[in-house]
């Protein structure tokens, strides 16, 4: 699988079809992309690559130190349906991936930003809101999880203003997850007796 891809080192492909060659290349297929924003060590998605092995895996994180721990995990594995992006996760999904071509995005517990005076640095704005669904397929999921409910009702808001996405819940959220591994986050917050709200979201097939 070669080194983790630093994205401020590697050049964007400049075409979808540029695109599709490069990742293309990388996995020497083109099954379906699963893309997880901020992987930290990779646990999840390592377990998921491995239970899943027809899908193609893209973890990132911001963090070197994480991403190289990721990616000794594949390594150890030897795990080829998977690689490592090291760096800004925004600047991934908008200069590496273009429209209709990711199967679905991963975000686990991201940093809620609690503070008021914080809540600027939210990764899930409307603007990257339609940003994962431009490039998802049509009916491909953004899967979700965070601990914190005033985050977890500001998603589902800007989810619901949207209007692009379905929300599978009936009730917004789930407070267990669909079948899949579980996170260390998950782990630690259960033992913790803290609540985690799961929460699911499918791209509209037709949105003209």
């Amino acid at each position: 699988m070669g080194s983790i891809f630093y994205i401020s080192d590697t050049l964007p492909p400049a075409s979808i079809d540029e695109m599709k060659a490069f990742f293309a290349n990388i996995f020497h297929n083109n099954n379906s992309l699963i893309v997880e924003i901020g992987s930290g060590n990779g646990h999840f998605l390592v377990e998921r690559a491995l239970k899943y092995p027809d899908n193609n895996y893209i973890g990132t994180d911001l963090l070197t130190g994480r991403a190289k721990k990721f990616y000794s995990k594949i390594e150890k594995r030897g795990l080829k349906n998977i690689v490592v992006f090291k760096g800004d996760a925004r600047r991934f999904v908008w200069e590496f991936l273009y429209e209709n071509t990711v199967e679905e995005f991963i975000i686990l517990f991201p940093d809620p930003w609690p503070k008021q005076r914080h809540r600027k640095h939210r990764l899930l704005t409307a603007a990257f809101i339609n940003m994962l669904k431009i490039r998802l397929v049509p009916g491909g999921m953004v899967t979700l999880a965070t601990d914190y409910h005033e985050y977890r009702n500001r998603i589902l808001d800007e989810f619901r203003k949207d209007r692009g996405f379905t929300n599978i819940y009936r009730n917004g959220y789930s407070s267990s997850p669909h079948s899949c591994p579980k996170t260390l986050f998950q782990e630690k917050y259960t033992e913790e007796g803290r609540d985690i709200y799961y929460m699911r979201f499918r791209k509209e097939r037709d949105l003209r």
